[in-house]
C-alpha cells in the first residue's frame, strides 16, 4: 500500500469510528473507553478466567497476570463490577486481540431486564449497519443459552466428552453416551426447522426459552433478515451468558459480522458488537465500502 493510500485508510478508519460513537451518543448512549491491558490477580481468577486464558495473549509481571483485551463485553463486565458503573446504555469502539487475530469492535450494551428495550437496541444497531455501512445482513442464527441447563444435568455438563460431542453436533456420539431416549438426542434427531416446535410440544420446561426465541425470531424477520434459523445446542463461552444469543452473517461469510446476547453484569444486560478485521476493513475502504 502506498503512503497516500495508507493515509486515506487511516483517516477513513478513524472517521467511521467517530461516526459510530457520535451516532449512538445522539441516541442516548454513554461512551466508554477502556485500557487495552487487563490485569488479573492469580488468587482471584475465576473458572471463567481460567477457561478464557487459552484464547488470550497473556504475560506475567510481578504478582500480576496481564492480558490484551480479547473481548469488550468481558472487559465491561469487569469494569462495572469493580467501579459500580451507573449507566443504562453504553457504546464503545476499539480493538480486541483474541488469539492469533486482531479485530476492531463497535458495539453497545444496555443494562435492563426489559426485553422490549433489548430488542429496540438490536434494531438500532441493525438500522445503523444498513444505513451507514451499506452492509446486507443475510443470515441470523439465534440460540438460547438456558436450554442446556434444562436439557442436561449438572454432571452431564461437566463431562468433557459430552460437551465436545455437543459442540460438534455429533449425534452418534451423544446417542452412545446419553442413550436414544435422552432429550438432547431426541431433539437433535428432529429436522432443524422442526426442532423449535418439537421442543415446545414435548418438553414443558423449555416452553419459556422457546417462546423467547420465537419473539426475537419474529423481530429479526420484521427487520428484513432473509434467513433466520435456530441453534438449540450452543454452549455459552462464559457463565455470565444467560439467554438469547445472536449471530449475523453476510453472504458467503464464514465468521459472523455481528454477535451479541443477554448476560448478567451483575444485573441483566444485553449487548451486540460489530466485528471488523483489519484486513477486511482495509480492503473494503479501498473499494469505497465500510466493510
Amino acid at each position: 500500500m502506498s503512503l497516500e493510500k495508507n493515509n486515506q485508510y487511516l483517516l477513513e478508519k478513524k472517521r467511521k469510528e467517530m461516526d459510530f460513537l457520535h451516532h449512538f451518543h445522539l441516541l442516548g448512549y454513554d461512551l466508554l473507553d477502556l485500557s487495552l491491558l487487563e490485569e488479573f490477580e492469580w488468587d482471584r481468577l475465576s473458572e471463567d478466567d481460567l477457561k478464557m486464558m487459552k484464547s488470550r495473549h497473556t504475560w506475567q509481571t510481578g504478582h500480576s497476570l496481564l492480558s490484551l483485551r480479547s473481548d469488550w463485553t468481558d472487559a465491561i463486565v469487569r469494569y462495572r463490577k469493580k467501579y459500580k458503573l451507573k449507566t443504562d446504555k453504553i457504546a464503545y469502539s476499539g480493538p480486541v486481540f483474541p488469539m492469533d487475530k486482531e479485530k476492531m469492535q463497535f458495539g453497545m450494551e444496555i443494562f435492563t431486564e426489559d426485553i422490549g428495550k433489548q430488542i429496540d437496541t438490536m434494531k438500532e444497531l441493525i438500522q445503523y449497519i444498513k444505513e451507514n455501512m451499506a452492509l446486507s445482513l443475510n443470515v441470523a442464527v439465534i440460540s438460547h443459552y438456558s436450554l442446556l441447563k434444562k436439557l442436561l444435568s449438572e454432571n452431564e455438563r461437566q463431562e468433557p466428552e459430552i460437551m465436545r460431542y455437543l459442540d460438534e453436533r455429533n449425534l452418534d456420539g451423544l446417542t452412545e453416551r446419553l442413550g436414544d431416549s435422552h432429550p438432547v438426542v431426541r431433539l437433535m434427531s428432529q429436522p432443524v426447522p422442526e426442532q423449535l416446535d418439537y421442543a415446545k410440544a414435548h418438553y414443558p420446561d423449555l416452553r419459556k426459552p422457546v417462546e423467547e426465541i420465537k419473539r426475537w425470531q419474529d423481530q429479526l424477520q420484521k427487520n428484513s433478515i432473509p434467513v433466520v434459523y435456530c441453534d438449540l445446542f450452543s454452549i455459552p463461552p462464559q457463565s455470565y451468558y444467560k439467554g438469547i444469543f445472536l449471530q449475523f452473517y453476510t453472504d458467503h461469510a464464514v465468521e459472523p459480522v455481528v454477535t451479541g446476547g443477554q448476560y448478567s453484569s451483575p444485573t441483566r444486560a444485553f449487548g451486540m458488537a460489530i466485528n471488523l478485521s483489519s484486513l477486511s476493513l482495509m480492503k473494503n475502504i479501498e473499494r469505497g465500502k465500510f466493510l
